[in-house]
């Protein structure tokens, strides 16, 4: 029976099951939080009010010892014990008022009946346990307890066959403590096949607070963590535009390399639809396909679709590929559960790949397909080849990154071609405890063929350039003494030289460059734009200056940083590619002072970064992320982003977001979030909601009023719970906001 009790208590802590019983709480083996050890009690989180605990030992004998206030055998060798009786096994303990049987054959038990193992506890009215492998046990009126996972298990009758199927008859199943016990799952019959892994139960239902919240004529479940076919816990929602909206997931394990996951969805005022996604695992690698289809009241049919492979071939060579498509004339599912979400384009690619630590080799085939074709297309990759090499010594490191790619416009409205870039960079390490100087040369080589459609012409072009570099930084170090503790403060001032002469550009064109936005980190770098058709020019010395403060266990407790970028020329090459000499594209002779702040303390942490421009006294980057502390369990989330004189008006930003999170008592707490948009003169976030969470569930209701991506006004009601130890539940919002804070993907805490 023990070994048969063992998988079925497993089975009770990661699905479902069920019966009926109010039982006390000293029937659990259950010591409240008070009269736990200081040990215990570190190993219970905020919220349980108690543990169980087994008191039951193994023995180290072999044989089986039998007690009782009277003991007798009669004549057909039945061993009768009475009062106080109790049988003990290497594995288990069985104890009740009266127990009869045969050691080999059965023992059939009345009153107080007690079974006990390790960490399994089974108590019942009377019992009937088959010890030759041949028959039935049962247990009636029978409560079950498993002491490490806290599952509980209450039936009118609990038993099993000689095929290790396990009946249970009207009952419940919940890893709540006695003393709260928030939601039960209950059934009015059970069967567990032990060798099959499956179970099936009749008229499930689900109570939270004693209330009925689901309902399942019949259920098919695991036994284990195999695999296996069966209804996933359903979605739901509710929103100002779309009404009720609700998802059943299905999920079906057709091989055990094959599997599927199928998801009907209803939005009440919008339509319903359909998600799929299957997946196939092979000895290299999975590949998976997504499909999300929506039949919308108004526009009709919205379908997205996804295919991804990923193969590893050995340690060296690995593959892949990834098609996207978007065949319903640029309509995206209102309702989707799947990884593909509303695109400008869509891509087709496909790579093959050798690694072998310092030497990289790549080949990639890109397409994209664009819905709207009012949109422009990008260059597609037919095909762009890597190879990069990389060498470390002491003393020196050289890197050499070569690339050929063959853009393709699909518009044939403009210009295509093929490009060759060769990129060698060489740099000299001298460096010891307090210091360290590191010159360096980057070479850069651009050759191509290009085709321009308006004029049918060929052309070819060529860019050579040199650039060189120092690097260079001092580490100073001091102790602070505070109090008794030691803190360690260091200071770095940073020195970088940075010559990279002009060069003509005017017959190269751009297929994938962009400029970066001035950072702390981007002031040190060698080069002035991202990608490869620009070769910046400039001549300019960056200054830096960095500070850290460590605890005694050498934990960065905050750091500072501000550095500037002072030109000793004017830069002529710009992103358009017109560069003529004598026309600057920025005569600027220093950056903006770029700063930013780190800090780590027990009740707050800060992030800042600060952009001001010296010379026109103006902040162009002011950005602040702040969580605070005050009390115990009371957070304080602020931020403010102000940003201008980006490249596109559209992409500046001013806005302020304060959001909190405070108890109200031990297991309620609300959380806000207000979010104002300077720029707007209007709020774009406003947020309320309630939590509950104690040792087996966490509930959190909120109202949301948010701009959605369509800048329209959005409002919904959003409900999401977590039955630990069984599923969870509900629906959330899919933009972010101070309620996954709280909900911390459902851990105990937030």
């Amino acid at each position: 029976m023990f070994k048969h009790l063992r998988t079925y208590t497993l089975f009770f802590q990661s699905l479902f099951i069920l019966p009926i019983a109010h039982a006390q709480v000293d029937q659990w083996d259950w010591t409240p939080r008070e009269s736990l050890t200081a040990e215990q009690q570190t190993q219970l989180n905020q919220y349980c009010q108690g543990s169980y605990v087994n008191s039951w030992q193994a023995t180290n004998s072999e044989t089986t010892n039998l007690s009782g206030d009277l003991i007798v055998r009669d004549k057909n060798g039945v061993i009768h014990l009475k009062g106080a009786a109790e049988i003990v096994q290497p594995n288990s303990t069985l104890s009740a008022d009266t127990i009869e049987g045969i050691p080999d054959d059965y023992y059939r038990a009345d009153g107080n009946v007690t079974l006990r193992g390790n960490n399994q506890l089974i108590r019942s009215s009377n019992a009937y346990i088959s010890n030759n492998g041949n028959g039935t046990t049962e247990f009636n009126d029978a409560t079950l307890l498993n002491h490490q996972s806290g599952t509980r298990v209450a039936a009118k009758s609990l038993s099993n066959d000689q095929d290790g199927v396990v009946f249970i008859e009207e009952g419940f199943f919940t890893t709540c403590e006695p003393t709260q016990e928030s939601w039960k799952l209950y059934g009015s019959s059970i069967e567990l096949d032990t060798k099959s892994g499956f179970g099936t139960a009749k008229h499930v239902q689900i109570r939270i607070a004693g209330i009925p919240v689901f309902y399942f004529p019949w259920l098919r479940f695991p036994l284990d963590d195999t695999r296996q076919t069966g209804l996933l816990f359903p979605e739901f929602g509710y929103s100002g535009s779309d009404g009720l909206s609700f998802s059943a997931p299905f999920y079906w394990n057709i091989a055990p390399n094959y599997d599927a996951t199928i998801t009907p969805q209803f939005i009440q005022k919008k339509g319903e639809g359909i998600d799929l996604e299957f997946r196939h695992l092979s000895p290299y690698g999975q590949t998976t396909y997504e499909q999300s289809t929506f039949s919308d009241n108004d526009e009709g049919e919205q379908t997205l679709l996804k295919l991804t492979s990923k193969q590893k071939f050995n340690d060296h060579f690995n593959a892949g590929f990834l098609l996207e498509a978007n065949p319903t004339d640029n309509k995206f599912p209102e309702a989707n559960s799947t990884t593909i979400g509303e695109k400008d384009h869509y891509q087709r690619s496909m790579y093959f790949a050798f690694n072998n630590g310092n030497f990289f080799n790549k080949v990639t085939y890109l397409t994209y397909q664009t819905p709207d074709n009012s949109d422009d297309q990008p260059f597609e990759w037919r095909p762009r080849i890597d190879s990069s090499y990389q060498m470390s010594s002491y003393y020196m490191d050289y890197k050499v990154d070569v690339q050929y790619t063959d853009f393709y416009d699909p518009a044939e409205d403009n210009f295509d071609g093929e490009r060759v870039v060769l990129n060698q960079n060489l740099a000299l390490n001298f460096s010891n405890e307090w210091g360290s100087i590191s010159p360096g040369l980057l070479t850069q080589y651009r050759d191509y063929n290009l085709h321009n459609y308006t004029t049918n012409t060929e052309s070819s072009n060529t860019v050579g350039h040199l650039s060189s570099y120092i690097d260079s930084s001092l580490l100073f170090e001091r102790q602070i003494l505070d109090g008794e503790t030691v803190r360690r403060q260091t200071l770095e001032p940073r020195l970088s030289y940075l010559y990279s002469p002009f060069e003509y550009q005017n017959q190269v064109p751009n297929f994938d460059t962009s400029e970066p936005t001035m950072t702390y980190s981007q002031a040190f770098s060698h080069t002035r734009f991202n990608g490869s058709d620009r070769i910046g020019d400039t001549e300019q010395v960056t200054f830096g200056l960095e500070s850290r403060l460590y605890d005694a266990n050498n934990n960065e407790k905050w750091a500072f940083k501000a550095g500037q970028v002072f030109y000793l020329e004017d830069r002529y090459v710009g992103i358009d590619g017109n560069t003529i000499k004598n026309t600057a594209v920025d005569d600027s002779k220093r950056s903006d002072l770029l700063t930013s702040a780190d800090y780590y303390g027990n009740r707050y942490s800060l992030t800042a970064n600060l952009n001001y421009n010296l010379d026109d006294q103006n902040v162009n980057l002011a950005q602040l992320v702040a969580s605070v502390e005050p009390v115990d369990d009371v957070k304080i989330n602020l931020s403010y982003l102000y940003s201008i004189n980006n490249t596109d008006p559209d992409d500046d930003a001013k806005q302020a977001s304060i959001g909190t999170i405070f108890p109200l008592n031990q297991n309620w707490s609300m959380y806000t979030q207000y979010t104002y948009d300077f720029t707007r003169e209007d709020s774009t976030k406003e947020i309320v909601g309630l939590g509950y969470e104690n040792c087996c569930i966490k509930v959190s209701l909120s109202y949301q009023d948010w701009l959605n991506d369509d800048n329209v006004f959005d409002r919904g009601v959003f409900l999401q719970f977590i039955l630990r130890g069984l599923s969870t539940a509900g629906r959330a919002n899919s933009e972010a906001n101070i309620a996954d804070n709280y909900w911390n993907q459902g851990n105990v805490g937030y």
